[in-house]
């Protein structure tokens, strides 16, 4: 059975390992391998000690997803977070991402953000269709965002209001 909750600072390692996984697929973050265990750590305790929007889903004690929207620092743009999550691959199919996203929005209603950004890459086709199903819509496109293994990706940004529904 597949848990959803939190992160705590005890998850560092497992989150790391998780996002490394993924990471070195080379296809759908904007990163190719694993931070260091000490920088994630800070990130970590960062998100538990402001309560910032961040799940993850586990099968038993594994880290096999997660999901999470990081607001920004700046003054007038507080309101605003990046969202950035993962499924390992062989948990994808099975509604966990969704589950996530779902819980990870409440989350920053409960914050009090009111939009939500992200960018995700234009020959991800599953990626794309999943933010849109889940009320993202696209804003622009960065052209040739990424070149990685020889090839350029561009990057779509996406965003969703919170609370207001999507206008």
């Amino acid at each position: 059975m597949i848990e959803y909750r939190r992160i705590c600072e005890d998850d560092a390692a497992g989150f790391r390992q998780a996002v490394g996984i993924v990471a070195e697929e080379r296809n759908y973050l904007s990163f190719t391998s694993a931070f260091p265990l000490e920088e994630v750590r800070k990130f970590v305790e960062a998100i538990v000690q402001n309560n910032l929007p961040q799940l993850l889903a586990l099968d038993s004690e594994r880290v096999i997803g997660w999901c999470d929207v990081i607001p920004f620092k700046q003054g007038g743009m507080k309101h605003v977070g990046t969202l950035g999550m993962g499924v390992l691959p062989e948990y994808r199919g099975r509604g966990i991402g969704q589950e996530l996203i779902e819980r990870c929005i409440l989350q920053c209603r409960i914050f009090g953000l009111e939009k939500i950004e992200l960018e995700v890459w234009s020959d991800n086709i599953v990626a794309h269709a999943f933010y849109l199903k889940n009320g993202f819509v696209e804003e622009g496109v960065r052209l040739r965002a990424r070149k990685i293994d020889g090839r350029y990706q561009d990057a779509i940004i996406m965003r969703r209001f919170i609370n207001e529904g999507d206008v």
